[in-house]
């Protein structure tokens, strides 16, 4: 019998969603590879985590673990990868005594990749992945309640406190980060035909409302949404939502990103950069997608869009 090649994801601590979606598209860009080698490989699904708190700097131990369903539509998955001969295997499915056939991945790249390679697989996982179905029905009508506004925009606003966290200061200013994203987002917001904003955001309400306050107050003829506010008068997707991890919840308004007309955001950040680089090969046009500095080079080297 044929010595089958799996590829496990291992979540990193402190990795929240983009970071491990990086890692599962990592192991079918991987698996992708080998199967086209002619070799027999498979992937070993893996829980997922999710944090416990939002906008708290209450981080470094607040991770629960979630189930790989959570995030994917297992089924869906195992049918696709199928068809390019990759196995899809749920941890007790596989013989532990079979350990040594698996390599373990998280986002970073574990070879070179040609760009042939690259845009195949960005092509790949942008247009075939299937997402978690209770996820996308939540994105896909926000998206809906959204599409009246004649030219609306999703930003990801990423101002959560735990941020400060990853400062290399834990001195340093935050609200001058704050501040500097708040007047990022108004500037790519005061275009004179945009009608509507969704803010990707995980704040909490009481500085949602302060944000939303300071954008009409300089543009007053602005919608402006989050994923609670905007399915106020939806009680069975708002109850829906709300029963959500918050790592799902964050799933949704990524991909609300995804199926904006358009987007912007942080480009130093996993989460706007990889809706970047799904909407790019989905094929939006490249005006319709903003990524603001500071410049992160290393997303372009393990993800590049080609």
């Amino acid at each position: 019998m044929s010595i089958i090649l799996y590829f496990k994801y291992r979540p990193e601590k402190n990795e929240g969603l983009c970071n491990q979606l990086m890692a599962i598209f990592r192991i079918i860009g991987e698996t992708l590879y080998h199967s086209k080698q002619g070799n027999n490989v498979g992937i070993i699904l893996n829980d997922f985590q999710t944090r416990l708190s939002s906008d708290t700097v209450d981080f470094n131990t607040n991770f629960s673990k979630i189930s790989f369903d959570s995030f994917v539509d297992v089924n869906k998955l195992i049918q696709l990868l199928s068809k390019e001969n990759i196995l899809v295997r749920r941890p007790e499915e596989i013989d532990n005594t079979n350990q040594q056939n698996v390599v373990f991945c998280n986002r970073f790249p574990i070879r070179s990749m040609t760009q042939v390679e690259s845009k195949e697989t960005g092509l790949f996982i942008a247009n075939n992945f299937p997402f978690a179905k209770k996820v996308v029905n939540i994105a896909s009508c926000i998206v809906n309640l959204m599409s009246p506004h004649t030219k609306w925009k999703a930003i990801h606003l990423r101002i959560e406190d735990e941020l400060k966290n990853f400062q290399e200061d834990p001195n340093a200013d935050f609200e001058n980060h704050i501040n500097n994203q708040i007047s990022q987002t108004l500037n790519m917001i005061s275009a004179p035909d945009l009608s509507g904003v969704y803010l990707a955001t995980g704040i909490k309400e009481g500085k949602y409302n302060k944000i939303v306050q300071m954008i009409t107050k300089k543009l007053p003829h602005l919608f402006v949404a989050n994923k609670m506010s905007i399915l106020k008068d939806q009680p069975k997707l708002l109850n829906e939502l709300n029963t959500l991890s918050l790592e799902e919840q964050a799933l949704v308004d990524w991909l609300v990103c995804l199926g904006s007309p358009y987007f912007a955001g942080p480009h130093g950040y996993s989460f706007a950069y990889l809706a970047g680089y799904m909407r790019h090969y989905r094929g939006l046009d490249k005006e319709s997608t903003q990524l603001w500095p500071g410049y992160q080079p290393l997303w372009d080297l393990w993800f590049p869009r080609i």
